[in-house]
Order: structure tokens, then C-alpha cells, then sequence
């Protein structure tokens, strides 16, 4: 990765927040990874906003579409618009990705996903999400997803941390204990 890359994206996202933090909450993290992943796996839309041959007001319905498309905060139009104005929308990737570490950090959230092989009760969700600020002494937030290959139990992880309680751990740990 470009350290000038990730420098530019991180004064963007920084900007961003500066202005707009008070008008942001923890439900818009969700939003924030997908035009992550949309902008990391899609780069030819990010060429085509640097085109100067592409108008702007069909780049500004393509943005206000994927503000939509995403459910993010309307605001978040005026981040891509000042990234693409600048001739730099192949960084937009990058800068949701910044955007989603700073807001995270300055919130003082910690993003978790949580994938058990059976849905969860709100009462299973509350005692993981307990657990898991006793651990990192923070507030944290979840995303949870079915993972039938757990067998039975709950895998909880982020960049940092992984604890896991299921049937595919126990079995992957007396496998790895009968191999020495």
C-alpha cells in the first residue's frame, strides 16, 4: 500500500469526521464496509470518475446512487464528491476504510463479528456483547452472521482478537494434539 495513498485517505476521512462526526452513530459502520468493498472490488468505477470526459452531473447521480445503494449518511456525498473533484476517486476504497478505523476510534467502538452456527436470542447477543466489553474495555460494536460450519457454538473476532467456543474448535484442537 502507498504511504502517500494512505496518507491522502486519512486526511480525507479525518476532514470528513471533523465536520461531520456529530451527525454519525454506530449503525453506520455497516455502511461505511460495504463502500469499502464496493470501492476495493469495483476500481474501473473509480477510473470513470476521474474521466474528464464524464460529466459531472452523471458522476453526481452515480455518487447519490450509491449513497442510496449503501444507506449511507447523505453526507457521505459530499466526501466522494471533494474525492472525485480532486481526481482521486481511486482512493475512495481507502478512504471509507479510514473513515471507518477514525470514527471507530474517536467513538471509542470496537467492531466485532459474531458468527454462531445456530440465530441468536437478543438475550445470547446482550451476554456476548457484556463479554466482550469486560475483555477489551470498550464499547463494542456487533454484526452477526449464521455459520453452520461451527457445528454448535460462536466464533467472535475482529483484526485484533478471536475467541472461539464451538465444536469445530474442539475438534480442530485434539486434532492438532493427536498430530504431535
Amino acid at each position: 500500500m502507498d504511504r502517500l495513498n494512505l496518507f491522502l485517505a486519512r486526511r480525507y476521512a479525518q476532514a470528513y469526521l471533523d465536520v461531520y462526526y456529530t451527525q454519525l452513530e454506530p449503525a453506520n459502520i455497516p455502511a461505511f464496509q460495504q463502500a469499502c468493498l464496493f470501492f476495493k472490488t469495483h476500481q474501473p468505477a473509480c477510473f470513470l470518475m476521474n474521466l474528464t470526459l464524464l460529466d459531472f452531473n452523471s458522476k453526481k447521480k452515480a455518487l447519490l446512487a450509491l449513497v442510496d445503494r449503501f444507506a449511507l449518511p447523505a453526507s457521505c456525498y459530499d466526501l466522494m464528491a471533494l474525492v472525485v473533484a480532486h481526481h482521486r476517486a481511486p482512493l475512495l476504497s481507502l478512504v471509507f476504510y479510514q473513515l471507518t478505523d477514525l470514527y471507530q476510534k474517536r467513538a471509542g467502538l470496537m467492531n466485532f463479528s459474531i458468527q454462531s452456527s445456530a440465530a441468536l436470542d437478543q438475550e445470547e447477543k446482550k451476554y456476548i456483547e457484556q463479554f466482550l466489553e469486560e475483555q477489551v474495555r470498550v464499547k463494542v460494536y456487533c454484526s452477526y452472521e449464521l455459520c453452520p460450519e461451527l457445528i454448535a457454538g460462536v466464533r467472535i473476532f475482529n483484526e485484533q482478537y478471536l475467541w472461539e467456543y464451538s465444536v469445530q474448535a474442539q475438534l480442530r484442537a485434539l486434532y492438532t494434539s493427536v498430530r504431535r
